[in-house]
């Protein structure tokens, strides 16, 4: 199926990685690097003062318990501090990469899987790692999520399919395996996942008929503990499912399910390169044992979908963290032709039905709905409003296109939403991007398949919006909603207990808005370009926000709010860390 293959964003078919690193690379000075344990990564965010794992803690609610940033103070937030990694080749690139941050180290990735940790007090590098990269197939971008920290390790997951750990205290190798083969389109753009003593990462390549997968590792040693497919072969139960025209909501498919069957012995090995790709970080249970990932759309096979419902594509699965078995999976569009991939990592959070309190799941879609499902079995609570303006969510194209949202680009997609406890709400970016779904005549005539090579056309740019969704999950109702000039498909959310939700807009901007009301408390431009997800952590007890983009890293503190940092570099209010680099090579730290 066309869709995809026509507006990919970026579509790099096996491109030289690193930009001609020859090797491995690595700066460093040694850092205190103390266990970080289970019960650390545990804890959440009231039993820490930094930020351990990609969403925050291991429910991915990109929460923190800090409130010196508030209502009122946040007028008074400032640059403290900027970090710049003067990568070169940097031109139209973006930066998606949520730090972690422990005991006073801040890491972050950047460009070609680099590796970067800096000091959270002055934004001094202490060490950098660049993996020389192989050839890489990509469809959107050199990006990278992020790392996990588990013991003393970092852990990278690369644009090469491997998964590699670094020392904490300097940035050396300790293990370096690869999980997969980029050559048969594999990729890993997600932050990893430490969780029940393991390293989890997911395979990113749907657009490139691979077989998606979970992987879980050894911390310590790299030994592949267990793999779950997340297209199941005939022996799993098959991945044609219960030949739905529906939605499990009831939404109407436009399947002709006679045909797909008559079909199926064709493609009777399709489920091997079925796609259903990992975007982003799953979320854990520990009290459950399980790990509930979002997988992406089914891959097309010569332009046709292949037959069937393509389980577990664009669904919510529960994997037994001990195992790698699979619990319950929840499919949102069965036989998905519109490329509306459950990218948006999970959120866990407990809602109350009726007289009993329940262990909830949610997961903002690009259909541009929140699903909201009980995470012990699977069945769905409800759903929420929706997130944008839909119009033929399901479209069957025509020679002249026929106008669909969200479209391809629409609705909820990687960037991570934030959920507060306080309020009860979970803070959704979405993009309302409208297109037009175009059926190609001549593979039309050809096929008589009217969805063969079929694919969506963009609009006037007048027509689309960003919109910050304040979603009460008790109810799946629409609380606020704040709308900004053009989509919201990069960044993320943050939630605070200073009653503020930060989010950042594709055009540099980072906002702060009441979480109550969605009232503008403050606004500035971070950089020029994307701005990545915003997290907030302690810095000798004071509250810092912080975000990436393409020039790095930027850190904001309240004016007067804490100790002044020295400017080693006179260059103002700012402490601007840099060091000078030329596509792998560093100078040595020394002389930063």
């Amino acid at each position: 199926m066309g869709s995809r293959a026509k507006l990919l964003l970026c579509l790099l078919p096996l491109v030289p990685g690193a930009l001609g690193c020859a090797a491995d690379t690595s700066s460093w000075r040694r850092v205190s690097a103390r266990p970080v344990t289970e019960q650390l990564l545990g804890a959440g965010p009231a039993g820490r003062a930094g930020w351990t794992t990609h969403g925050g803690d291991w429910n991915n609610q990109r929460y923190v318990p800090f409130d010196e940033i508030n209502r009122r103070t946040v007028a008074r937030l400032e640059p403290v501090w900027r970090h710049d990694p003067e990568v070169l080749f940097r031109r139209n690139t973006r930066n998606e990469s949520t730090p972690i941050v422990v005991d006073d180290l801040l890491i972050y990735t950047d460009l070609n899987d680099l590796v970067l940790a800096v000091d959270t007090r002055d934004g001094r590098e202490r060490w950098r790692y660049q993996p020389a990269l192989g050839p890489v197939a990509l469809c959107c971008g050199m990006v990278n999520r992020g790392v996990a920290v588990y013991g003393d390790k970092v852990y990278l997951a690369t644009l090469d399919a491997r998964v590699i750990a670094l020392r904490r205290s300097n940035g050396s190798v300790v293990w370096n395996v690869s999980a997969a083969k980029p050559n048969e389109g594999y990729s890993f753009t997600m932050a990893p996942l430490a969780a029940d003593g393991k390293i989890i990462v997911g395979a990113s390549g749907g657009e490139f008929q691979i077989r998606g997968f979970v992987d879980a590792f050894d911390p310590e040693t790299g030994r592949r503990l267990w793999r779950f497919w997340t297209t199941p072969s005939p022996e799993q139960g098959g991945w044609y499912g219960g030949w739905s025209d529906t939605t499990p909501e009831g939404d109407r498919l436009p399947r002709n399910i006679a045909k797909e069957k008559r079909d199926s012995a064709r493609y009777a090995e399709a489920w091997r390169k079925g796609g259903a790709p990992v975007w982003s970080t799953p979320a854990y249970d520990p009290s459950l044992g399980i790990l509930i990932v979002g997988t992406g759309e089914p891959s097309a096979v010569d332009g046709v979908m292949p037959p069937g419902d393509n389980l577990f594509s664009t669904s919510l699965i529960a994997i037994d963290v001990a195992t790698g078995a699979l619990r319950w999976y929840y499919q949102m569009v069965p036989h998905n032709l519109w490329n509306l991939d459950a990218s948006s990592p999970p959120v866990l959070f407990d809602v109350t039905v009726g007289d009993s309190t329940i262990p909830a799941v949610g997961h903002a879609g690009k259909t541009g709905w929140v699903y909201i499902l009980d995470r012990r079995t699977g069945r769905r609570i409800r759903r929420s409003d929706p997130l944008i303006p839909l119009e033929n969510i399901f479209p069957v194209p025509s020679p002249q296109g026929v106008r669909a949202s969200p479209a391809v680009r629409g609705g909820s997609s990687w960037p991570p939403p934030a959920y507060s406890p306080g309020t009860g709400l979970l803070y959704v970016p979405a993009s309302h991007i409208p297109m037009l779904f175009v059926t190609d005549s001549a593979a039309w005539r050809r096929t008589g398949d009217r969805f063969a090579h079929a694919h969506f056309t963009k609009l006037p740019e007048k027509e689309q919006f960003g919109a910050l969704s304040a979603v009460d999950v008790s109810t799946g109702k629409i609380r606020w909603q704040r709308r900004v000039h053009g989509h919201l498909m990069y960044g993320g959310a943050l939630a605070t207990a200073g009653g503020l939700v930060f989010f950042s807009e594709s055009g540099g901007w980072l906002d702060a808005l009441d979480g109550a009301t969605g009232e503008t408390l403050w606004r500035e431009r971070a950089v020029e370009g994307p701005a990545g997800p915003p997290i907030s952590f302690l810095v000798q007890g004071h509250q810092r926000i912080a975000v990436t983009s393409k020039r790095g890293i930027t850190v904001y503190g309240l004016r007067g709010g804490g100790p002044a940092v020295a400017d080693t570099r006179g260059a103002g209010d700012v402490v601007s860390a840099t060091v000078a680099s030329t596509g792998g090579g560093v100078v040595p730290s020394s002389s930063r």
